[in-house]
C-alpha cells in the first residue's frame, strides 16, 4: 500500500511557475522538460503498480532520506517483511549501452550513470539500516517505463537490476506474494522518521525580473477582466473567484521566492495590485499561519497542495468558479 502521496517535485513546480512569468533560456527549458518527463514516468509507474495491486507491501514514494551527513532521493521504496527494494524510475528513450561500468547513448559516454546512482541509493539505505540497528536486506532495480527505451549490455548484474516497460507488470506481481509483518511496519516508520525536505534545491526568482499579476488557471493567460468578486478570462471565458486567484498566486509566491517572507505588501506587488488590500488580507488570514507583527507580519500557507484546496473551496464558494473546457 502507498504510505504517502507522490507530489510534483519542488524543482518542477518552480520551473513551471517561472515559465509562466519569464522567458526561460534554452538550458532552463531543457531542465523543465527533463523534470516533466521524469515526473510523468513516476506517475506511470504508480498507475501500473496500482493496477497490479500492492496491498502486501508498504511503499514510500519520492522521499529524501538523511543518512550520515548526506541525503539521498528515492523515487520508490518497497518494504515487505525483511526486504527493502529501491526502485529508481528513469523515463528516458533511445538506444543506450552499458559497458565497462560506463553508460553510453549513441556512442557518447554520459556523466550520469543510472546504475551507479542506484548503487549509491542502496548504499545509503544500508547505512541508515546500520545506524538504526535494523534488520533487512536491501535490493534495487532501475525501472524504465518508456517503451522507446532500449538497452544493450553483456553485464548480467545490470540486466538483473533492469526492468523494461514490457516487464513491469510481471515485476510488480512478485510483490503480491509478499506478507506484511510487524518488522515491515517498523522499517517503514523508521524510514519515514528519517525523511527530510529536499536539501539541494534553493533556486529563487527575482521579483523585479518576472511578470507580475494574476493569470487564468485554465489557459494560463494573463488577459483577465476584473469584476467585483471574480475575474473572467478574455481568452477562454473561464471565471474564477478572487479567492481562487489569490490562493494560486500565494502558492506561486512560496514556490518562486524560497526563504522570502510572504508579507501582504509583497503579495500585493506580486499580483500587481489587481485585488484590493482588504480582500488580500482576508484570504491571507483564512489560509495562512501568521508570524510577526506590524510591518514584519508574514504569512505561510497552511497547505502543501494548493490545487487540492482550490478544488475543495469551489464546492462551497458563494461566487462559483466556472471553468471553460479547452
Amino acid at each position: 500500500m502507498f504510505l504517502n502521496n507522490r507530489k510534483a517535485p519542488k524543482e518542477l513546480l518552480y520551473w513551471n511557475a517561472l515559465d509562466l512569468r519569464s522567458n526561460l533560456s534554452s538550458n532552463e527549458r531543457y531542465i523543465l522538460r527533463t523534470l516533466q518527463k521524469g515526473y510523468e514516468g513516476e506517475c506511470l509507474y504508480d498507475k501500473i503498480f496500482d493496477e497490479i495491486g500492492h496491498e502486501n507491501t508498504y511503499i514510500l514514494r519520492d522521499i529524501y532520506l538523511s543518512a550520515g551527513k548526506a541525503a539521498a532521493q528515492y523515487d520508490s521504496i518497497i518494504i515487505s517483511g525483511n526486504r527493502v527494494v529501491v526502485n529508481e524510475v528513469k523515463n528516458i528513450s533511445g538506444d543506450y549501452r552499458f559497458e565497462n561500468n560506463n553508460w553510453y547513448k549513441n556512442g557518447r559516454e554520459l556523466s550520469d550513470n543510472a546504475f551507479a546512482q542506484l548503487s549509491r541509493a542502496k548504499g545509503r539505505l544500508k547505512k541508515l539500516r546500520n545506524e538504526c540497528r535494523l534488520n533487512f536486506e536491501v535490493e534495487g532495480n532501475l525501472i524504465f517505463p518508456n517503451d522507446d527505451f532500449r538497452l544493450t549490455t553483456e553485464n548480467q548484474y545490470v540486466l538483473k537490476e533492469t526492468v523494461l516497460r514490457n516487464h513491469m507488470r510481471k515485476y510488480f506481481r512478485q510483490f503480491k506474494d509478499e506478507r506484511l509483518s510487524a518488522n515491515a511496519m517498523n522499517i517503514a516508520e523508521i524510514i519515514q522518521e528519517n525523511a527530510v525536505e529536499n536539501p539541494y534545491f534553493n533556486e529563487s526568482a527575482d521579483i523585479f525580473q518576472i511578470r507580475r499579476g494574476l493569470y487564468c488557471g485554465q489557459c494560463k493567460t494573463f488577459d483577465l477582466y476584473k469584476g467585483r468578486f471574480q475575474m473572467s478570462c478574455n481568452r477562454c471565458g473561464s471565471v474564477e473567484s478572487n479567492e481562487t486567484h489569490l490562493l494560486r498566486a500565494m502558492g506561486d509566491f512560496e514556490i518562486l521566492f524560497s526563504g522570502v517572507p510572504m508579507t501582504r505588501s509583497a503579495l500585493l506587488y506580486f499580483i500587481d495590485f489587481q485585488i484590493s488590500r482588504t480582500a488580500v488580507y482576508k484570504v491571507l488570514k483564512k489560509h495562512c499561519d501568521i508570524t510577526g507583527q506590524g510591518r514584519n507580519t508574514a504569512y505561510k500557507l497552511k497547505y502543501a497542495e494548493v490545487a487540492e484546496v482550490i478544488a475543495k473551496i469551489r464546492e462551497t464558494q458563494r461566487y462559483k468558479d466556472r471553468i471553460t473546457q479547452i
